[in-house]
């Protein structure tokens, strides 16, 4: 059995019985439960004898076959999520102090029991019955007060240790079926994963958690034995009867020790030799007791021999004990193992041939080196420069960020047409006619390159832009139009409006202190050595070409809409006739004091990969927590693996980047992060920060051991920068609530990009700030083009891997669907609605997507091709959309 089935957790089983069928079953056991207390109060002398002679003894030997199962109808856990599942609890997290103290409370209860057992439990019926009464109101008033299992069944439960410890390997796990999502309510939760909590237990990087647990496993057997060694009544005293039980509690928990300091044995393998002896000792004096509670009751002579079986049941379920934990051992170090080493890449010409199969085509020369390489039917000319060992910049590989622009010296004829994504960008770099964009051409012919975009020896591609012939602005009565903002979607719109408009007067505020630069190539900042190089993304003189005034450092401290004004923290003001807010977004954080901690850290500027990268050099940091699991996350770590970190990527939900793609795509991603050395924790919600002073020091998973770090990085969305919108009284919800031509509640002021807030539109990219700022722009001028949302095809940028997701992610009821096959070398999954294509995602090896994107991103009639789709075979894509 691999290891990811044989320590999958709840979510990822399913139950063997419909939930009604347990729910029958919990209703059962609760009323066998309360008829035993009424009998333990009506005819004690029965009561007693079913009590300790069958139902108690008969419990052990459930825990260590199908723990779950008694977890499941255990009345107990029943009375304790009723309030849950009626919606009437309180919820409240368990305070800590508590939380600490929980296990040791669990445990002194269960010692009181045994203690109290052979001077009053075993001969007072009445009072066991109040002990059963008792133990059921506690859990629910738990369950009505404390969030998830927190309140009993988790913590205080006097048979959670004995279930932790009996339980720890089971035979047959039966999935929790109270807990529809987890609530992170408590430390290495049993429910959650019952094959896996010792493993977390025992190591735990706590030492009191974790010892108190050892401490528990380690008396054990000294507990047992020495009650049953005593006897069910005793001629001496009971302070003797109690130093006994304490004496033998020791001796076993030195043994414990002995063994765990002075033998080279694993804390897990000891823990399962003592679990082992304390069940053999127990049913070898318990199974009579059971033989003799069934010859009483069905009134039979039990054979020696029987007896003698009896005793032995102990023994084979202490081996079957054993053995189950040794295996789990086993798989857990396995699993503990397993990132795999990738072999190497082939380089330099060999490389390219291997990427693109060795069918050579038209060939491209760098006129800096002198190179010639060729470039194969259907690669790019990003694809064949990268892989003939050129540097060159890139960024979105989307013909959006403009960071691969190179100029085309001669031949560019032979190069496809440009589209209307490469001509906005090229047009913002002032490049349009000079310059392509090398992740967007494709080449028939031979072509001269200069990979200096700025270089003067460039072949004029297409006419040169011109002044607009019209002048749009003329006659609307707007002169000035103010920018708050200066990213994708506040430059795009200074670009627009100077297209056309040539009068107008355009200021554009910054509270950065660069110019717009390529935020989706930030990573590189962290590991790369260059700086900026790179990624300014349009030249300094721009700005003074097109007239666009900007203020750098300044921040708009309010708008003054009755005056038309935007007034600056620096006391300045600046009038408009129209405004744009394009303030973008800001990362969201695991816990409102977080970024006060100097080495907690989130993503989203270049003035923080510099800050992260300048920490880890002074601090000399070699361990890093990135949490969330989402685009940047994925993104955030791999840039901190280059940079020599060991990184732990934690993610809430059950696999990475969950809103992008399907299951068998998350884990091929997964697996290629691991592969290079990251370690990818899903499924996994933080209970606490672990401070010291100023520094971070761990995050407390709720359901595992904590995860320690040097530095944190927190990439768990984004949030609106609404403020200044919200405070001039504009109208404002997740964003600033806009119509179809972004024009907000106040039809001066319009909002584009991340801020906006617009029915039904994708927040959070460049391709979706561009065409806003195009609506903006034209709205703004009298015409009106309503926003159409543009064909994005979303691509993780990372080197090792290539994948890209578009649209939905599961089919519909009706829905054509096409997938790789499950030992592909990448996963692919198409979906069509009625003919159109409304979801596509593909994860494979790098470079090797080019086709797959080409096809998506234009919306090809995929019908030629459905055959060999059918069969799990893209090769058809490179023949759609190239004639």
């Amino acid at each position: 059995m691999s290891p990811e089935h044989f320590f999958a957790n709840y979510t990822k089983r399913k139950s063997a019985l419909p939930k009604p069928v347990w729910q029958v079953l919990r209703v059962l056991t609760l009323l066998a439960t309360l008829g035993f207390a009424i009998l333990l109060t009506v005819d004690p002398a029965v009561g007693l004898k079913l009590w300790w002679g069958l139902a108690i003894p008969v419990l052990p030997a459930v825990l260590v076959i199908a723990p779950g199962l008694w977890r499941q109808v255990c009345p107990m856990a029943f009375l304790n999520q009723i309030p849950r599942m009626t919606g009437v609890s309180r919820s409240l997290p368990l305070p800590g102090k508590w939380k600490e103290r929980a296990f040791l409370i669990a445990v002194a209860l269960f010692l009181a029991c045994v203690a109290a057992r052979s001077p009053v439990l075993n001969h007072a019926g009445g009072l066991v019955a109040a002990g059963i009464v008792g133990v059921l109101i506690a859990a629910f008033v738990g369950g009505l007060v404390f969030a998830g299992r927190s309140g009993w069944c988790g913590t205080f439960c006097p048979l959670g240790p004995i279930q932790r410890t009996y339980g720890h390997a089971p035979l047959v796990v039966v999935p929790n079926g109270y807990c529809p999502t987890c609530v992170g309510c408590q430390k290495n939760c049993y429910d959650f994963n019952p094959r896996g909590a010792i493993f977390a237990d025992l190591v735990d990087s706590d030492p009191r958690y974790a010892s108190q647990r050892r401490l528990f496993i380690g008396l054990l057997p000294g507990l047992i034995g020495a009650y049953f060694l005593q006897g069910p009544t005793q001629t001496y005293g009971y302070e003797l009867y109690l130093a006994i039980l304490l004496a033998a509690c020791c001796a076993s928990a030195g043994l414990y020790a002995i063994a765990t300091s002075c033998f080279p044995l694993s804390p897990h393998r000891v823990a399962a030799v003592f679990a082992a002896v304390a069940l053999a000792i127990f049913y070898w004096f318990g199974g009579p007791v059971v033989l003799g509670t069934l010859s009483h009751f069905l009134s039979f002579t039990a054979p020696e021999w029987l007896t003698v079986a009896s005793r032995g049941v102990g023994v084979v379920g202490g081996l079957i004990l054993l053995g189950t934990s040794l295996y789990a051992e086993g798989l857990f170090a396995k699993a503990a193992a397993q990132p795999a080493q990738r072999a190497p890449e082939p380089s330099g010409r060999t490389q390219m041939h291997t990427r693109f199969g060795g069918k050579q085509g038209a060939e491209v020369t760098d006129r800096e080196t002198k190179i010639a390489f060729p470039v194969p039917k259907g690669a790019t000319l990003l694809d064949a420069i990268e892989s003939a060992g050129l540097k060159i910049n890139y960024g979105c590989r989307a013909g959006l960020c403009g960071a691969d622009a190179v100029v085309v010296c001669a031949g560019s004829k032979h190069l496809s047409p440009a589209g209307d994504d490469e001509l906005a960008t090229l047009r913002r770099l002032g490049l349009e006619g000079k310059a392509r964009l090398a992740c967007m051409c494709r080449v028939s012919g031979p072509v001269l390159i200069d990979r200096d975009p700025n270089s003067s020896t460039a072949e004029q591609t297409e006419a040169a832009p011109a002044a607009p012939e019209v002048d749009h602005a003329l006659g609307t009565g707007i002169s000035r139009v103010v920018i708050i903002g200066n990213g994708i979607a506040g430059t795009s719109t200074a670009e627009q409006l100077r297209r056309l408009s040539a009068s107008l007067q355009i200021d554009m505020i910054t509270s950065e202190p660069l110019h717009f630069y390529n935020r989706m190539a930030i990573g590189r900042l962290i590991y790369g050595r260059t700086g900026m190089d790179g990624l300014q993304l349009i030249p300094d003189n721009w700005y003074a070409k097109n007239r666009v005034e900007v203020w750098r450092n300044s921040i708009a401290r309010a708008v003054d809409r009755q005056n038309k004004r935007v007034l600056l923290a620096t006391g300045e003001s600046l009038p408009y006739d129209k405004l744009i807010l394009a303030t973008g977004a800001h990362c969201t954080t695991p816990d409102p004091d977080f970024l006060s901690f100097d080495n907690a850290f989130v993503l989203r500027s270049a003035e923080d990969a510099q800050a992260l990268r300048n920490y880890v050099q002074l601090r000399r940091a070699r361990h890093a927590l990135v949490v969330g699991g989402g685009v940047l996350g994925v993104e955030a770590a791999d840039a901190l693996h280059h940079l020599g970190l060991q990184v732990t990527l934690l993610q809430r939900s059950d696999r990475l980047m969950n809103a992008q793609l399907d299951h068998q795509g998350a884990a091929r991603l997964t697996t290629y992060l691991e592969g290079i050395g990251i370690q990818v924790l899903t499924d996994v919600a933080i209970s606490r920060w672990e401070s010291q002073g100023a520094t971070l020091r761990a995050a407390w998973l709720a359901h595992g051991p904590c995860a320690r770090a040097d530095l944190f990085v927190a990439c768990l969305g984004i949030g609106t920068n609404a403020q200044l919108a919200r405070a001039a009284g504009l109208e404002v919800g997740r964003g600033i609530k806009v119509d179809s031509c972004m024009r907000t509640s106040d039809p001066d002021i319009y909002a584009v990009g991340d801020v906006a807030e617009l029915p039904g539109a994708v927040g959070g990219l460049w391709t979706v700030g561009a065409a806003q700022a195009a609506t903006a722009a034209n709205a703004l001028l009298g015409r009106k083009q309503p926003y159409q949302a543009p064909r994005i095809v979303l691509q993780l940028k990372c080197d090792g891997i290539d994948l890209r997701s578009f649209g939905e992610i599961a089919a519909k009821p009706g829905d054509e669907e096409y997938t790789a096959g499950p030992n592909d070398a990448a996963w692919w999954r198409l979906i069509l609605r009625q003919g159109e294509l409304v979801g596509a995602l593909y994860v494979g090896p790098p470079r090797s997507a080019k086709d797959f994107t080409r096809v998506v991103q234009a919306g090809a009639d995929l019908t030629p091709i459905h055959a060999d789709l059918r069969r799990g075979n893209l090769s058809g894509l490179a023949k759609l959309g190239t004639d």
